[in-house]
């Protein structure tokens, strides 16, 4: 009789392990959507924004949060990414100017409208904090989610 069980034992897991490898095989895929297999083009701007002013004063966190809040993000309600920065260049004097910088990063699909978003978020922050220039760079890249 135990022999019997065992054999039977036997005989089921033979039946039964055929349909497990398949289904574990499946479970640990993951699902790839559409979006990941055909990424679509868009542009990324890289926006560099020197923190000294005039006379060596600093643009305080505060006044770097409320820029973001009134100027950057109601033109950019998709999403953008600040990091913080240390950078230097040649002023139009000729000086080495070394400062802290926020970068920000936008990615969004072409149109006007954004290239001219863009145009009004520099010229306020220059403007604004007495700034002689703020740099942009331009590139496409593809994006998936």
């Amino acid at each position: 009789m135990n022999k019997h069980l065992h054999s039977l034992g036997l005989t089921g897991m033979l039946l039964v392990l055929p349909v497990f490898p398949a289904t574990i095989a499946r479970a640990q895929m993951p699902a790839i959507s559409d979006s990941q297999t055909q990424p679509t083009n868009f542009l990324k701007d890289e926006l560099y924004f020197g923190l000294t002013k005039p006379g060596g004063e600093i643009v305080s966190e505060a006044e770097w949060q409320e820029f973001v809040k009134t100027i950057i993000t109601p033109r950019f309600r998709e999403g953008l990414t600040v990091l913080d920065g240390s950078g230097q260049f040649l002023n139009s004097s000729g000086i080495l100017i070394r400062e802290k910088s926020k970068i920000v990063l936008l990615i969004y699909e072409k149109n006007s409208e954004k290239n001219r978003y863009i145009q009004e978020i520099i010229e306020t922050y220059k403007r604004t904090f007495q700034q002689e220039s703020v740099l942009r760079t331009t590139s496409e890249v593809k994006v998936s989610f």
